[in-house]
């Protein structure tokens, strides 16, 4: 898998996790929260680049850069996954 998400237009928690829910094909049960996120990604395979980051990160204040740590840790744990900010 290789996915390019374009963050630009991330204002908010639900739209963060409603974009990568979409983008990454996550299931339905999905949990829309940082702890699920990891476990989605740690699931993967491929590359992930992450277009505008900075400015997702930006809009989320403290929930941006704490999400930004769960993305980055989920790609240490998996050696399978590439991610690009």
């Amino acid at each position: 898998m290789n996915v390019t998400i374009d963050c630009a237009a991330i204002r908010s928690r639900e739209e963060l996790h409603r974009t990568f829910a979409k983008a990454l094909s996550f299931p339905s049960c999905y949990g829309c929260n940082l702890d699920a996120l990891h476990d989605q990604l740690t699931s993967l395979s491929g590359t992930i680049r992450l277009e505008n980051w900075e400015t997702a990160e930006a809009n989320l204040g403290k929930y941006g850069f704490s999400a930004k740590k769960a993305i980055a840790h989920a790609a240490l744990e998996n050696e399978q996954l590439l991610v690009i900010f």
